[in-house]
């Protein structure tokens, strides 16, 4: 199987962001059962015909789908992180981002609604799995910018955990808004992690 090249949101015509949001829509608030074309063309105001030209089957846009997990504006960019702090400041805002995926409901819904369905599709699984390469990379970058000195290795197998850490702790906040306090689990997350990497204290 060819890998699809990686699918850039702000470069999409805007026909093909409003299918995509269309779709967002009906997964974080109707569920995976509720996306069909159908609904994505009722919703989107755009033919059926244009969404299987821009996405090919249900399985392309599962996959542009996954994409817009990771390249979500509702909790901003890394690469906005990545490009304009330095050092333990780059490492604190990228802990902060992460505190925003991990508490973004909608966010959490659509990746919860996506993972059963990915497991089953080998398309939408090599999808996953290459985003969460790509976020490793990233989040092994941005958690590198701290004192610690560790080696590429180490610090991959950090952003491995701390990725499982956001989602985690995002499922048990979806599990249980009115009883889980995110923000005193994450505030351990980030003394935990802080003092792997040496961070300055507050």
């Amino acid at each position: 199987m060819n890998a699809r090249p990686p699918l850039h949101i702000a470069e999409l015509p805007p026909t093909a962001r409003r299918i995509l949001a269309a779709a967002q829509d009906i997964l974080a608030e109707r569920g995976y059962a509720e996306l069909t074309m159908t609904a994505i063309a009722q919703v989107s105001g755009v033919n059926r015909a244009l969404v299987s030209y821009y996405f090919g089957s249900k399985a392309g846009l599962l996959s542009a789908l996954v994409e817009t997990l990771f390249q979500n504006p509702d909790v901003g960019l890394v690469e906005e992180i990545r490009a304009t702090s330095e050092g333990a400041e780059r490492t604190a805002a990228f802990l902060d981002w992460q505190r925003r995926v991990s508490s973004n409901e909608r966010v959490n819904r659509m990746l919860y609604e996506l993972l059963p369905h990915a497991l089953r599709d080998p398309e939408v699984r090599a999808r996953f799995a290459e985003e969460y390469r790509v976020y490793r990379i990233v989040d092994a970058d941005c958690l590198g910018a701290a004192p610690a000195e560790l080696d590429d290795e180490q610090l991959e197998a950090l952003a491995a955990v701390s990725i499982a850490v956001v989602e985690g702790l995002g499922i048990q906040r979806a599990l249980d808004p009115e009883g889980f306090d995110h923000e005193r689990a994450w505030r351990a997350w980030v003394e935990v992690v802080g003092r792997y990497l040496a961070l300055p204290a507050g």
